[in-house]
């Protein structure tokens, strides 16, 4: 007798269900070799997903797409593949019907890829290509962050135990070089016995005492509070007693390569550095942060638990290119987990860029015969303040005028515009790192 439809799907699926609790090995072992579950499959669905992708889409140049990196994440089956591309106009997403300025606009879109599928797409850190809309920087205003700080001083431990209200006093806040932007608050306030944190239980010397804090605060969020150099108030420990923050992660990484390789014992270590918390926006339990400084780009990734494992990836670009990635553990212990290479590599810079520029249009425009290039140029820096992620550079010299254009990685593509008043002539093109150069119509 036959089935009903219902009792056949039914049947199916119980039949389905069977299999897999027969052979589960099997199925999970099936299902972890789809091949969009690997870093070659990631990268393909990312770049599969740039085609559409609204700010490319509109106006994106195919002989611009370059894979800058491609990144694990602290998720199973889950990578972030930052990809670089030039786009003919300004501006992000679908812009069909905006007045746009025609000038060629390089871009690098940071796409997360989980399980084979696109969960995260970010262009310059600006535009959510998935929402397409242009992100908030989240950045917070000095008082913002005088408020953040005396909030947090008010309803922490010491200070609640027996802090004086009254003695408080907002020392300096410093607006520290970073993306968000981070500022220090440094705060005076005195408690009417010794110690820190909650001292209940406690036998104290009844004295008063004067303590400083120092708040970090970014994106309206504490990340850092340290009472007298001494106490981490925000975890409530002993600075002395071996807590491994990400910027001292980063540091013991960086003294464990200058000791074990002497040949980069002279190597100039940033007294500052710029931060960027590269965490895709949504992610829960795992952080990613960059610090880059002088040649050096730091990139930190960490569960986020009382005393992480920090895998730390170290970049050096300039003369001496190298690569090292290893872990820090909570003890401040490094163990090395790929071979460190170094080799004089030879990075296309803008000046290049500019030179093969010119010497491409000399070859190619018969109406400039006889026009000779440039010795000297007058150097502007035209990227604006505050911009991060993205510089612009300008070079004179008589009638010519060359603009450079490139977005802060460590092997960039030129995007080029070159005029000359006599004869007059505009041209745009691409430089990519290989020197090849490309007109672009």
């Amino acid at each position: 007798m036959a089935m009903r439809p219902e009792m056949d799907k039914k049947v199916n699926t119980i039949v389905a269900l069977m299999l897999v609790g027969a052979f589960p090995a099997l199925s999970l072992y099936t299902w972890a070799q789809n091949p969009a579950f690997t870093v070659e499959g990631a990268q393909a669905v990312a770049l599969d997903y740039l085609k559409g992708m609204p700010t490319y889409a509109f106006d994106g140049m195919a002989g611009t797409v370059e894979v800058l990196k491609v990144e694990p994440l602290r998720m199973l089956y889950t990578w972030e593949v930052t990809v670089a591309f030039t786009s003919s106009h300004s501006g992000y997403g679908d812009r069909t019907g905006q007045m746009v300025l025609q000038v060629l606009t390089p871009h690098v879109t940071c796409i997360v890829v989980s399980e084979g599928r696109v969960t995260r797409a970010v262009t310059d850190d600006k535009f959510d290509e998935l929402e397409e809309s242009m992100l908030s920087t989240g950045d917070s205003t000095s008082e913002e962050a005088e408020r953040i700080a005396l909030e947090f001083l008010r309803h922490s431990p010491t200070f609640a135990f027996d802090g004086i209200e009254g003695s408080v006093k907002v020392l300096d806040i410093m607006a520290m070089e970073s993306y968000p932007v981070q500022y220090a608050v440094t705060i005076a306030f005195e408690c009417r016995q010794a110690g820190y944190g909650d001292r209940t239980g406690q036998v104290l010397a009844q004295v008063i005492t004067p303590h400083e804090i120092r708040v970090v605060v970014s994106a309206g969020e504490v990340r850092s509070a340290v009472i007298d150099g001494e106490w981490d108030e925000l975890n409530q420990r002993d600075m002395a007693s071996g807590l491994v923050t990400p910027e001292s992660a980063r540091d013991a990484a960086i003294r464990y390569i200058v000791e074990k390789y002497p040949e980069l014992a002279d190597l100039a270590v940033p007294s500052e550095w710029k931060f960027t918390d590269l965490t895709p926006e949504g992610m829960l339990g795992a952080s990613t942060y960059r610090y880059m400084g002088l040649n050096w780009n730091v990139t930190i990734r960490f569960m986020v638990v009382l005393e992480p494992v920090y895998t730390v990836t170290v970049e050096h670009s300039g003369d001496t290119e190298f690569t090292w990635e290893g872990t820090v553990d909570g003890s401040g212990a490094t163990e090395l987990s790929s071979s460190l290479s170094t080799e004089q590599v030879e990075v296309l810079s803008p000046e290049q860029a500019r030179d093969l520029a010119v010497a491409y249009v000399l070859a190619n425009y018969p109406e400039l015969e006889g026009v000779e290039a440039p010795t000297e140029w007058e150097f502007t820096d035209l990227t604006p303040e505050g911009l991060l992620g993205y510089s612009t550079f300008r070079y004179t010299s008589g009638g010519w005028a060359v603009q450079v254009g490139f977005p802060v990685v460590w092997k960039p593509v030129y995007a080029v515009e070159l005029s000359i008043d006599e004869p007059a002539l505009d041209w745009m093109g691409t430089v990519p790192q290989d020197g090849t150069v490309a007109t672009v119509e």
